[in-house]
Order: structure tokens, then C-alpha cells, then sequence
């Protein structure tokens, strides 16, 4: 009930504070305010037609009083002298007195109705009193005519009403004319009342409507004005401009949104230029990570590269939470996958229900790896065509929220993606002129390791061509033939480095192809002292076993060839501390690396062998990063020298997930 309570009075909060409520509420109350002034104005104006009426009928009475005397005057001083003359002014005179008489009873009589006694100001005050004096003097004025007249109207006494008309004139005058003045004064005060009235009524619309105004300009003009001078101001470029969020609840929203508005068209700026630099993918991934998680929405964000036949994916490099993810390199079946589904479309493909989706796909997949780092939500941004990317790959955003990527955000990253996958296949391109740069340098190399051998087997050939066969020629034929045998092994590494592997990714027992490889060297060269110690079994990774083993092969004999003769070549298998990676380390006790060379030691041509080509280490690198592990080299007198090898071990499928979170 109390949330319920403070539910309403927020939504009231916000009612009162709306601009839209406000303004309604003003122009209600205004147009209230006229209707009662306009009835109020229409009722005086019909009061004062009423007040005019009544000073209409007080002027008859004058003029009917006026009447009667005029009258009586002239009949008196016309008194008939037969009876001839009599019966005329009985006709004459008698049917005006008569009439008089009846219009002084209406208008009287008009007076003291209650439809009167009601238009008066309330039936008392100055007019009342006139009204009442004129209606007593009346009657006495009535009576007393009357009774002059006579009960006979055939034959009434004209004579003696005349008198009595002039006797009693002054009296009767007195009172009409009083009641007229009175009537007229009191009509002209309510007409100043009302001219005022009106005069007020008008002020105060005019001062509502002013005030009114002031609060549309404080409220409503002003923040708009601000609002259009901030637009402009971000038009011309100034990305950090912010309004102060001001005025009603629809501009409070409007100033917020501008200034969301304004924070993203900041953030994409300097997300534009950041992406402009970035000169290779995990630098890309990495910034994007720290400085833009919260404008493009992930929890997860991570580059997957496809191989050249198109069967595996490469998570390159990835980033949970804003820190390197563990995963990196980890590799992904590729065909028949939502990831392959993703490829073959031209936007952003979102992937929501993950975990049913997941489930539907093959095992050893991205989407399953997804779900078991906890994400529920996901946009794949595959690289276009027109991001000219040297090789087909994808931009993975992932979130732990299922509703995290709504209608909104997938538009905003639609909007969006033709930038952020143009900026990745740039910096894909730098990463591959890097390469190209690389394998100029490795040409150069080769032309510079054939020159030699070349020319001792020129010489070898031109001795023999002018000498018979003897031992001297047989030693030159046989070297001849070692240097072409070693540029033939030279030229095999170099393909090996160069040309595009095509691997056959299973599931694959570290444990178990390592301990074959350790047989197998020690029955191949009897005095090798190579042993491994493990005491981890079923350790799987994804790999192809056939380069696996030419990896072990060739670490074994580089190891060998560097240990102190009767010193032990001690290979070990372990889990990483946190037990998502298998690690594989080699170690012997030989000169150790020079330091200025152990930072580069699996670069092409990088050797420490007087004879050696440079080439064995880093094609074990390059073996072992298409299978999605890494390597660490490390070197010194006290130690001797240790190759470390890390593989991502097999994510579990999602069956043996609820398995294990059943159990």
C-alpha cells in the first residue's frame, strides 16, 4: 500500500509538472474566469435594461402627472355652460382622466410588483422609499379624485375633479419627480459599477493572460530558445556542449535527450578517431572495451576470424567486462553454425534466446561458449565486402541482460556498423600490410640463405666438370650435395610458414599424443634423455593432431640439441590456475637465450645455431596460435630454458553444464 501510495503521488508530481497539465490548467482557468465575467456582464446589462425600464415608467408618471393637471387647468378655465358642452367633455375629458388614472395605476402598480421589488437593489435603499412614497401619495391622490368624481360615471362631477386635481398637482408631482430622480441617479451609479466592472474584468484577463505569457517564456520559450542555440552550437561541431535541464517535466525531457544526444555524438566522435588509429585488433577491441562499453551496450566484445577454406573460426582476441578475456584464440567449428548463418547475411544479425539457440547448434561452437560465459543477448557484425577485411571475420557483442540489445540499440547499432566494421577491416588491412611486410623481409632472408648453398654447389659442379673423380672431388660432391639437401630443408620450413594451412580440428587427449611423441622420439634416438611428468589425464583441446605432434617434434629436438650432453629433457603437462587452459611446458638446462634475442627468438631467421635458418620456432608458433594456443619463452643460466605452450581446453557442452550445476 505505501509503494502504491508513493507510486500516486509521483504520477501526481509528475501531472502537476507537465507543461501540457500547466498550460490546460491556465487557459481552463482563464476561459472560466470570461464565461463568469461575460454572464456577470450580461446579467449587469440586463439589471441596467431593467433600472432604464423602470426610469421609463418613473418618466411617464411625471409626464401622466403633468397630464392631469394640464388637463384640469384647461377644463377649468372651459367650464361647459349647457348640457350639450357637459356631455362632451364627459366624453372628452372623462375618458383622459380615466385613462390617466389607469396608467398611473399600472405604473404603480408595476412598482410594487415583486418582478420590480426584485430588479430594485434589494427591495430597500433610497429607491424603495421613492417607490413607497409614490404609491401612498397616490392612493390618497386616487381616493380623493374619486370621490370628487362621484359613483355615477354616467353623470360624473368633472368640476369638482378638476379642482381637486389642481389642489392636489404639487403633491403628486413632488413624489413622481422624486421617484424619477431617484430612479435616474441610482441607474447611473449602476452604470459606473458596471462600466467599472467590465473595466476590471478586462485588467484582470489581460494580467492572466501577461502572466500567463511570462510562464510560456520563463517554462517553455526560453529552454527552446537555449535547446535551438544548442543545436546550432552542435552543428557546428561542439560535440561537449550540455544543457541545464530546466523548466517543465516535456522540457526537462526534451534538455535530457538533447544532452544524451550530444554524449553520444561525443562518444561516436571520439570513437571515430580512436578507430582511425588503431593499429591492430586487440588495440581496437581493447579501446572500445574501456571507453565504450556503455554507448554500444555489451558485456562481451570479441573478434572471430574465419580460416581460408572457411571450416574454422579463430576467436582472434576478446574482452569481458572492459579485461582480455582467457578465451582468446580459442578455436570454433564454423559450418553449420548461427556464426556461418551470420557470415552470409550483409548486416547486423541479433541473437536473441540464446540458450535455445544454442542448444540447437553443433557443440564446440561460439554460441555455446557464449552462453557459458554467461550471456543471454548478442549482435553479430559481419565484416562487409565493402569493409575490404583481407579475411572473413566477425565483430561479436554479447550482454548478460536478455533484453539488452532492444528495437532502440539494434537501430542505434545498424546505424552504426557500416563505421565499426569499415574500422575493423582498416585495421585488419594494417595487420596484413604488417604481414606482407613480414613476408617481404622473409623473401629478402631467403634470397640471402639460397646465395650461399647455390654457390657451393656451382662450385662443387664446375670442380667436378674439370677434375676426374678422386677423394678430393668426392668430398667436394658430397658437400655439394649436403648444402643442396640443406636448401631443399629450407625451402620446405618456408613453405610451411608461408602457404595456408588447412587443419583438421578434433577433439584431441593432450595428454595422450604428448605421451606418444615421447615414446616415439626415444625410440627414434635411444641416447635422448626425454621424460614426461603429468598428472593430468583427459586433458582435451580442439587441435589437429598431426601438427600437434610436428610441433612436439620439433621442440623435442631443439631441446636435445640444446641440452648438455646426459642432461634430462623434462616435458610436463598441466591446468592453468584457473583451470580453462591446458599448459604444456618443455625444459632443459643449456645455454640459456640471449636476452636480445629471446623477444624475438620466434620471428623468422631469429636462431641462436651458427647453421641454423631461423625458421623452426616460428613455425611451432604459427602451428600453435591456427590451433588457438600461444607461447611463452623464457631463459636464463640459473633456470636453463622453458617453453611454454597454452591451449584453451574444451568448453563443456550446455547438457554437461546442467549436469554439473545439478549435481
Amino acid at each position: 500500500m505505501r509503494i502504491q501510495a508513493l507510486t500516486t503521488q509521483m504520477a501526481i508530481r509528475a501531472l502537476l509538472s507537465s507543461f501540457r497539465f500547466q498550460v490546460a490548467a491556465a487557459f481552463l482557468g482563464l476561459t472560466l474566469m470570461l464565461a463568469a465575467a461575460g454572464l456577470s456582464v450580461v446579467g449587469a446589462f440586463q439589471r441596467q435594461l431593467a433600472y432604464d425600464a423602470m426610469v421609463d415608467r418613473a418618466a411617464r408618471l411625471e409626464l401622466t402627472a403633468e397630464q392631469l393637471h394640464v388637463q384640469a387647468m384647461n377644463y377649468k378655465q372651459n367650464a361647459p355652460r349647457d348640457y350639450a358642452t357637459y356631455y362632451r367633455d364627459v366624453r372628452l375629458y372623462y375618458q383622459d382622466l380615466m385613462a390617466q388614472v389607469a396608467t398611473f395605476d399600472a405604473v404603480v402598480d408595476a412598482f410594487m410588483t415583486s418582478e420590480m421589488a426584485m430588479a430594485s437593489p434589494g427591495g430597500g435603499g433610497a429607491v424603495h422609499d421613492a417607490i413607497r412614497a409614490l404609491e401612498g401619495v397616490w392612493s390618497g391622490y386616487r381616493r380623493g379624485l374619486f370621490d370628487k368624481i362621484g359613483e355615477d360615471p354616467a353623470e360624473p362631477r368633472l368640476e369638482w375633479a378638476a379642482e381637486f386635481a389642481i389642489a392636489e398637482h404639487a403633491g403628486l408631482a413632488e413624489a413622481t419627480g422624486a421617484l424619477a430622480s431617484t430612479l435616474r441617479d441610482w441607474a447611473a451609479g449602476e452604470h459606473r459599477r458596471l462600466t467599472r466592472g467590465a473595466v476590471l474584468v478586462a485588467l484582470i484577463a489581460l494580467v492572466v493572460a501577461v502572466g500567463l505569457l511570462a510562464v510560456l517564456e520563463r517554462k517553455v520559450l526560453a529552454p527552446l530558445g537555449r535547446t535551438m542555440a544548442g543545436f546550432q552550437r552542435v552543428a557546428a561541431g561542439d560535440f561537449k556542449h550540455r544543457l541545464g535541464v530546466a523548466g517543465t517535466s516535456e522540457i526537462r525531457d526534451l534538455t535530457t535527450r538533447f544532452n544524451q544526444l550530444t554524449i553520444r555524438l561525443d562518444l561516436l566522435h571520439e570513437m571515430i578517431a580512436r578507430l582511425q588509429r588503431g593499429k591492430d585488433l586487440d588495440e581496437l577491441i581493447g579501446f572500445l572495451a574501456d571507453d565504450f562499453r556503455g554507448l554500444l551496450g555489451f558485456d562481451w566484445i570479441g573478434v572471430v576470424l574465419i580460416d581460408s577454406i572457411g571450416s574454422v573460426a579463430r576467436l582472434e582476441t576478446c574482452r569481458l567486462d572492459g579485461r582480455p578475456g582467457l578465451e582468446g584464440r580459442r578455436l570454433f567449428r564454423l559450418r553449420g553454425t548461427l556464426l556461418e548463418a551470420a557470415l552470409a547475411g550483409e548486416g547486423p544479425r541479433h541473437v536473441a534466446d540464446m540458450e535455445r539457440q544454442a542448444r540447437d547448434n553443433p557443440p564446440y561452437e561460439l554460441l555455446r561458449h557464449l552462453v557459458a560465459q554467461g550471456m543471454r543477448d548478442a549482435i553479430f557484425l559481419p565484416l562487409t565486402p565493402q569493409s575490404q577485411a583481407p579475411t572473413p571475420a566477425v565483430v561479436v557483442l554479447a550482454a548478460r541482460d536478455p533484453q539488452r540489445f532492444d528495437a532502440p540499440q539494434r537501430r542505434f547499432l545498424g546505424n552504426i556498423a557500416q563505421l565499426l566494421t569499415h574500422s575493423f577491416g582498416r585495421t585488419a588491412r594494417l595487420a596484413e600490410q604488417g604481414r606482407l611486410a613480414a613476408i617481404g623481409e622473409f623473401a629478402s632472408g631467403i634470397a640471402h640463405e639460397l646465395r650461399t648453398p647455390l654457390t657451393t654447389v656451382s662450385l662443387a659442379l664446375e670442380y667436378l666438370a674439370e677434375h676426374p673423380p678422386d677423394a678430393r672431388a668426392k668430398r667436394r660432391a658430397d658437400l655439394g650435395l649436403q648444402e643442396a639437401n640443406r636448401m631443399r630443408r629450407l625451402l620446405e620450413d618456408m613453405l610451411l610458414y608461408a602457404k595456408p594451412l588447412r587443419l583438421a580440428l578434433a577433439a584431441t587427449d593432450l595428454a595422450a599424443a604428448l605421451g606418444d611423441q615421447v615414446a616415439a622420439y626415444r625410440e627414434a634416438h635411444p641416447d635422448a634423455r626425454v621424460r614426461l611428468t603429468t598428472d593430468l589425464a583427459g586433458a582435451e583441446i580442439l587441435a589437429d593432431a598431426d601438427r600437434l605432434q610436428q610441433v612436439f617434434l620439433n621442440l623435442t629436438d631443439n631441446a636435445c640439441e640444446a641440452a648438455p650432453a646426459g642432461s634430462e629433457v623434462v616435458w610436463t603437462l598441466s591446468a592453468s590456475p584457473d583451470g580453462d587452459r591446458v599448459l604444456t611446458s618443455l625444459h632443459n638446462q643449456g645455454e640459456p637465450i640471449p636476452p636480445e634475442l629471446l623477444g624475438r627468438i620466434t620471428e623468422p631467421f631469429v636462431s641462436t645455431k651458427s647453421g641454423g635458418a631461423g625458421l623452426g620456432l616460428a613455425i611451432v608458433r604459427r602451428l600453435v596460435e591456427q590451433q588457438g594456443g600461444a607461447i611463452a619463452i623464457a631463459s636464463s643460466r640459473a633456470e636453463g630454458t622453458r617453453v611454454t605452450l597454452s591451449f584453451p581446453g574444451l568448453a563443456p557442452t550446455l547438457s554437461d553444464e546442467a549436469d554439473a550445476a545439478g549435481t
